[in-house]
C-alpha cells in the first residue's frame, strides 16, 4: 500500500559547467486524500502503511497528532518508547546508508551481512510497544554497532572532537563503516559545499509558532517548504552541528558529503547513547494540532484537523522537500560542479543525492543547455 513515487534529478550542462539542476519530487500528494474521512484512531496505522520509508516515525507522527488534537493525555512512557523506535529506525537508516548504499558508490562491496545484524539487533528497539521498556533491548544494539560500525563504544566514538582525531578513527577502527569514511575523506570530503542555512531541529514551540501557521498560509507549502523565507537543509548535519567533531568538519570542508558523513555517524552513536527527545505534538485551535519527528532524513511535520472522530484535513511536510528545494542544498551544490567529465559530473550528483538521502527512489537524467 506504500505510495509511489520517485524523485526525478536532472543536470543541464553547457560550457563545460552545470548550467541549470532540478530535483523534482514526483511522489503523488495523497495524505490529503487518503486520510480525510476516516476515523482519527486509523491515522497512525495509515500512515504506516502508507510510507515505506521510516514508516514508524511516520506513524507516530499521526499517532501524536490525532491525541494532540483530542486533548489526549499521553503519559512520559509512551513518549519515551516512541523515542526510542524512532531513535532504532534512525539508526537502522543511517546503518543502511554506511553499509550498503555509500560503499556501492564507492566500489566496494557492501556489507549486507552487517547490516542484517543489525537490523536483528535493532528489531527489539523497533517492535517496541508503548508500553514496553526499551533500555532492555539496547545492550545488544550497542555491541552491533560497536563491532561493525565504529569499532569502540558509541560514547568513545563521541568523543571524537577534532578532524585529525576521527582521520585516525578511520584507519584504526577497522571496521566497514571506517574504511568507506577514509574513502569518501580522500574523495570527496568537500563535495557540494554550499551556505545554505540549517532547518532547526524539532521543537514543539517553533514548530508550532513558526510551521504550523506557514503551511495553513500556503497550499504550496508541503512541495516546496521554506522557514523565514529561506531554503534550509534538514537532516543529521543540521541536528548535530554543534558537536565539536561536526563543527570541526564543517569548518574544514564546509557543510557538503564529508561533513554529512560524519554527522550521521555522529547522531547514530548519539542516538545509541539517548534516545530520547525525537518527536512532539502540540493542540491548536479547535480540535487541531501539529506533530513533529526527527526522523533519520531530517524534520517530518504533521498537521491535522478533526471534526468530531473524524479526519476533516491533513497535511504532511516531508524532509525530502526541504533539502531538494528548488533553491535547497542539492540544487546548490550541483551548480558548483564542473562538467567537463561527464562520467565524474554522474558520480558526484550521485554522491550529492545519497549525502542529502531522499525518502523516494532516484531518477537521474542528463540534458545539454
Amino acid at each position: 500500500m506504500a505510495i509511489e513515487g520517485e524523485l526525478v534529478v536532472r543536470i543541464e550542462t553547457g560550457d563545460g559547467r552545470v548550467k541549470r539542476a532540478q530535483a523534482r519530487s514526483e511522489r503523488p500528494r495523497v495524505a490529503g486524500r487518503l486520510f480525510a474521512g476516516r476515523d482519527a484512531s486509523e491515522a497512525g496505522a495509515l500512515a504506516g502503511a502508507l510510507f515505506a520509508i521510516c514508516g514508524r516515525s511516520q506513524a507516530i507522527a499521526a499517532d501524536a497528532a490525532v491525541e494532540a488534537a483530542r486533548g489526549d493525555r499521553v503519559s512520559a512512557e509512551c513518549r519515551a518508547a516512541r523515542d526510542a523506535r524512532i531513535a532504532a529506525e534512525t539508526i537502522q537508516e543511517h546503518a543502511w546508508r554506511l553499509l550498503v548504499d555509500w560503499p556501492k558508490l564507492a566500489g566496494r562491496a557492501p556489507q549486507v551481512e552487517a547490516l542484517a545484524r543489525g537490523r536483528r539487533a535493532l528489531a527489539p528497539l523497533l517492535e517496541a510497544g508503548d508500553r514496553d521498556d526499551p533500555a532492555r533491548a539496547r545492550g545488544e544494539a550497542v555491541a552491533w554497532a560497536r563491532d561493525s560500525v565504529f569499532g569502540c563504544s558509541p560514547e568513545a566514538f563521541l568523543a571524537i572532537d577534532s578532524v585529525e582525531a576521527f582521520r585516525a578513527w578511520t584507519r584504526i577502527a577497522g571496521t566497514p563503516a571506517a574504511g568507506v569514511a577514509a574513502q569518501v575523506l580522500e574523495e570527496h570530503a568537500a563535495l557540494g559545499a554550499t551556505d545554505v542555512a540549517f532547518l532547526p531541529a524539532g521543537g514543539d514551540a517553533w514548530v508550532a509558532e513558526s510551521l504550523a501557521p506557514a503551511i495553513d498560509a500556503d497550499a504550496g507549502f508541503d512541495d516546496v517548504p521554506s522557514w523565514q523565507a529561506q531554503a534550509r537543509e534538514t537532516g543529521a548535519i543540521a541536528r548535530v552541528a554543534g558537536h565539536p567533531l561536526v563543527a570541526a568538519a564543517i569548518a574544514t570542508w564546509g557543510r557538503g558529503v564529508g561533513a554529512r558523513l560524519v554527522a550521521r555517524l555522529v547522531e547514530m552513536a548519539a542516538a545509541l547513547e539517548a534516545p530520547g527527545g525525537r518527536h512532539g505534538a502540540v493542540k491548536l485551535e479547535g480540535a487541531s494540532s501539529v506533530s513533529w519527528v526527527d526522523t533519520a532524513r531530517g524534520l517530518l511535520v504533521h498537521r491535522v484537523r478533526l471534526a468530531g472522530e473524524r479526519i476533516d484535513a491533513y497535511r504532511i511536510v516531508a524532509p525530502t522537500e526541504w533539502n531538494f528545494h528548488p533553491a535547497g542544498a542539492f540544487t546548490r551544490a550541483a551548480m558548483t560542479l564542473a562538467a567537463d567529465d561527464g562520467a565524474r559530473l554522474e558520480r558526484e550528483v550521485r554522491w550529492l543525492v545519497a549525502s542529502l538521502d531522499p525518502c523516494v527512489g532516484v531518477r537521474y537524467e542528463a540534458g545539454h543547455a
